[in-house]
């Protein structure tokens, strides 16, 4: 069953759109996604940032986040605000 993350970021004096957007860095169409993640959005505001991801499993965002935070730490991302994980009882794409 499809997973669903979401990730949420709030501005402030140490942290801002330039460097969550160098840290994240995916922004290129070009990307690829991770291993196991089916889709990604990212989206941010003047309040903060969000990146909502959906994963072929809890295994897949799993594996992700664990191989991902050496690099985030190296980043100087501070923690979240929000993080939310999830099974989906629906995840439809238009064809």
């Amino acid at each position: 069953m499809p997973f669903c993350t979401l990730v949420e970021f709030e501005w402030d004096e140490s942290f801002g759109r330039e460097q969550f957007t160098a840290a994240v860095g995916d922004a290129d169409p070009g990307h690829e996604l991770p291993a196991g993640c089916l889709s990604r959005i990212t989206s941010i505001d003047d309040a903060g940032a969000r990146v909502i991801e959906v994963w072929r499993s809890g295994d897949d965002a799993r594996a992700f986040a664990e191989k991902s935070r050496p690099a985030l730490a190296a980043a100087q991302m501070p923690a979240p605000a929000r993080v939310v994980g999830f099974e989906t009882t629906s995840y439809r794409v238009a064809q």
